[in-house]
């Protein structure tokens, strides 16, 4: 009988365990209605009339993306500000801001107990993001065809803009350290299925995958919140999937999918890399 009784108290554990691993509820930031998503390796700040990520706070509490709502899009400044986001989609259009916080673009709504679902206010955009323990997955389900859009990831790695002591790698290879300053026209474009990146002060990296890869240019870079570039005081990670030379996006494609997620480790040669490689690309199925 005790033996019945202990299998039965770990039975409901674990089922608790399962039902509550993602919770989503109401909160706010910057002046903004969030809904605040918190897993076992993330908490997530999403803007629901800007239908992106505001913040992505880790288990120590740092804040990889750190948007804040003013400036919101003056050019260098607003990097240490309203440029941060993540996914800020569209871009130059009429619906230019949805996906990006501090907008007022989108309706964003709980669709199920792990899923948020955007759609923007002139009915041509429409995305889910589901939300597992370890990862966050993206899918634009409705596009406008005439207007390309990307996937941005605009923050801070590690929660605070230190290029020197940050790095990256991609399904091309890394660890990398190389800087390229963004305000500087040092910008790097290259066709990645995925990317991550660290800082050499903490355990842990940021991934993003791009689930279903394309032939489009994407682009790396630091833009810092004033003409000092990389030696600001402040400022951000640009990277883009299916952001062209000139600031052009160049996706079109519907049921598009992208993963995010934090790997719990500090990747400082080659093998790690392989490692970190081995555990986003089984995510790619």
């Amino acid at each position: 009988m005790k033996m019945k009784n202990a299998i039965s108290t770990i039975l409901l554990a674990l089922i608790f365990h399962q039902a509550f691993s993602v919770t989503i509820e109401g909160g706010n930031y910057e002046g903004r209605p969030q809904f605040i998503i918190k897993t076992k390796t993330a908490t997530y700040f999403y803007d629901k009339a800007g239908g992106g990520f505001s913040r992505m706070i880790d288990k120590e509490g740092k804040d990889w993306i750190s948007f804040k709502k003013d400036p919101l899009s003056e050019y260098p400044i607003s990097a240490g500000a309203g440029f941060r986001g993540l996914p800020n989609m569209v871009f130059g259009n009429e619906d230019g801001g949805a996906g990006h916080p501090g907008h007022d673009k989108c309706v964003s709504e709980i669709l199920n107990e792990h899923t948020i679902i955007t759609k923007s206010k002139s009915g041509k955009w429409e995305w889910i993001w589901e939300f597992e323990e370890k990862f966050a997955r993206l899918t634009v389900k409705k596009t406008d065809p005439n207007h390309p859009y990307w996937f941005l990831y605009e923050g801070t790695i590690g929660g605070k803009f230190s290029p020197t002591y940050h790095y990256w790698g991609t399904d091309k290879g890394g660890p990398n350290n190389e800087i390229y300053d963004f305000y500087k026209g040092k910008k790097l474009f290259e066709k990645w299925n995925w990317i991550y990146f660290g800082d050499k002060q903490i355990d842990r990296v940021l991934f993003l995958l791009h689930q279903t890869p394309d032939d489009k240019e994407d682009v790396l870079g630091y833009l810092g919140n004033s003409d000092k570039g990389i030696d600001s005081e402040d400022g951000m990670v640009v990277f883009g999937f299916g952001r062209a030379k000139g600031s052009k996006p160049q996706m079109t494609a519907e049921n598009n999918s992208f993963i995010i997620g934090f790997l719990e480790k500090r990747i400082e040669d080659g093998q790690g890399h392989d490692k970190a490689k081995k555990k986003i690309e089984k995510l790619k199925k």
